[in-house]
């Protein structure tokens, strides 16, 4: 279990997102795509390869669902992509803000302030058992999992290219 504050990602510079996806609603709609995500059209950024990345982790995962269809479950329903907000309980803008995050099946996912937040047992236990091939499929296109934090938010990918570099 990742120790307290153990968030690497998590945090974001702001400006920096502002500058490289859009600094409003509609600059991030005019900088967006629609991509095809396992037969479901998403909403994704153009910007620095973000769409095209997510592109990839389809065919990745399309490629892991025929071996594994049981897959299928931790995927869909979607929980979405573009959504111009702020962070619960902050001021900050989320990545979904800036079209370049997806999150998959919110009942599979578990998130911080939900019903985990004092288990570090159960968590550890669930982390195990989510499915590192979707994970797996994320990372190798450039893309951060909640699902590593401290404040575990597992049902969330998104496009960090830059936390890759080097590796």
């Amino acid at each position: 279990y990742p120790e307290a504050g153990f968030d690497p990602g998590r945090i974001r510079n702001q400006t920096l997102l502002m500058k490289l996806y859009g600094n409003s609603a509609q600059a991030v709609k005019g900088n967006s795509v629609m991509v095809d995500f396992l037969g479901k059209k998403v909403l994704f950024n153009e910007n620095h390869g973000a769409a095209a990345a997510l592109g990839r982790v389809s065919k990745r995962l399309e490629k892991s669902l025929v071996s594994d269809p049981k897959l299928k479950e931790y995927i869909f329903p979607l929980g979405g992509t573009f959504d111009w907000r702020v962070v619960q309980n902050s001021s900050r803008l989320s990545p979904h803000s800036f079209a370049i995050a997806i999150d998959l099946n919110v009942d599979k996912g578990i998130y911080w302030l939900w019903d985990y937040k004092n288990k570090p047992q159960l968590l550890e236990q669930t982390r195990k058992n989510y499915p590192q091939a979707i994970v797996d499929a994320f990372e190798a296109e450039g893309f951060i999992w909640g699902g590593k934090w401290a404040s575990f938010d597992f049902m969330h990918f998104e496009y960090r290219p830059e936390m890759f570099v080097g590796r």
